[in-house]
């Protein structure tokens, strides 16, 4: 659904403090090759949920593994999760499971050890990278800081023991916890067929999050941005910034047009269910089919509270009072195969469809 990320040092990093928020950004890049030949960067790194996280460092490994946190027990992480791994250094460790993250001491406790003997200790496997915090960004700090690193970060990668925990390294930037999730800045597509404010000027789909494909739907979380102007009597000229927040689906089939609690969306249609209408207002351009869809769902409609959501074509829509979160867009399209699971087969045959056409292969 997003258009391919530009390149950044950011790529394929997903663990704490980076995988979180939006708006990522670095500061002070750096490179360099250790004196065994590893390579590293260094970089101040900030995103909406951290501000300057002070200087980050990257060291690249030779397998791809599972996530790993060690500290020391005062100082965890934030954000991290995950199976707390016993040691009998007394360090907080943290990783993706007991067996992995006992490896992992196996072969690197000693020089784990001998870093937090020189170095605040607070050290990641993330991906491909051995990823340290609160580094030193002076050139000569960061090399000898990851000089010291490199101890820790060549028992990992000659630790054969850890072959068998490796995973395939996920491109571009994405959601920590949310495998196969990207994040994007911007992709304006996500705009063009969406049931969005059309007023106004300088529209864009920011903080787009498109998750890994769920029982065949993918849904994309993301914030349409606009401006409108407007003057007043002298001719003075305002401009005000407004936000829409969006998750959006891509159907298997196409669909009648038809909303729930969404303004502008077709005409209003009576379902004859006071309970549920004195909260709720569905909207079709056919009302004959917008009852049908509606009326056998409407207890459960009643029992799951979704947001606005409008469906057209071979699209659907969720409109959210905040940012969209990974949790929230993936709720939205574990709803939609609910959802569509509800619509009766007499609609299905309306459409052209001798059934629910989202096989149970999709569902």
């Amino acid at each position: 659904m997003s258009q391919p990320p530009t390149p950044s040092p950011l790529d394929g990093l997903r663990c704490p403090p980076f995988g979180l928020g939006f708006e990522r950004t670095i500061a002070d890049h750096q490179r360099g090759v250790t004196s065994t030949g590893i390579p590293y960067q260094g970089f101040d790194y900030a995103s909406t949920m951290y501000d300057k996280y002070a200087g980050v460092a990257t060291m690249r490994l030779a397998m791809c593994l599972p996530a790993f946190f060690v500290s020391l027990p005062e100082n965890p992480r934030a954000g991290i999760a995950g199976v707390q791994v016993p040691n009998r250094a007394g360090l907080l460790v943290v990783a993706d499971s007991l067996a992995y993250g006992q490896a992992v001491l196996d072969g690197s406790l000693v020089e784990i050890r001998e870093f937090a003997r020189r170095r605040a200790l607070d050290l990641a496997i993330d991906g491909d990278s051995l990823t340290a915090i609160q580094v030193p960004l002076g050139s000569d700090g960061l090399r000898a800081y990851c000089e010291d690193m490199a101890m820790v970060a060549q028992t990992i990668s000659s630790n054969e023991t850890l072959r068998r925990f490796t995973i395939p390294r996920e491109p571009g930037q994405g959601f920590y916890g949310y495998p196969g999730a990207l994040y994007v800045e911007r992709d304006d597509r996500l705009l063009a067929d969406s049931p969005i404010t059309l007023n106004g000027h300088d529209h864009r789909a920011i903080n787009v999050i498109a998750m890994a494909p769920r029982q065949g739907l993918q849904a994309v979380g993301f914030t349409h941005w606009y401006r409108t102007t407007s003057s007043d009597s002298d001719g003075n000229a305002t401009t005000t910034t407004h936000q829409e927040h969006l998750v959006s689906l891509r159907l298997p089939f196409a669909f009648g047009r038809i909303g729930v609690d969404w303004r502008g969306l077709g005409d209003p249609i009576m379902l004859f269910a006071p309970a549920f209408e004195k909260n709720h207002q569905v909207s079709a351009d056919d009302s004959e089919f917008g009852g049908d869809v509606v009326r056998p769902m409407i207890d459960w409609l009643s029992v799951m509270e979704p947001p606005s959501f409008a469906i057209q074509g071979s699209g659907m829509w969720f409109s959210l009072g905040t940012v969209p979160s990974p949790q929230t867009t993936q709720w939205c399209a574990a709803f939609a195969l609910e959802f569509f699971d509800h619509v009766v087969t007499a609609v299905w045959q309306r459409l052209g469809y001798p059934s629910n056409p989202m096989t149970l292969d999709l569902r």
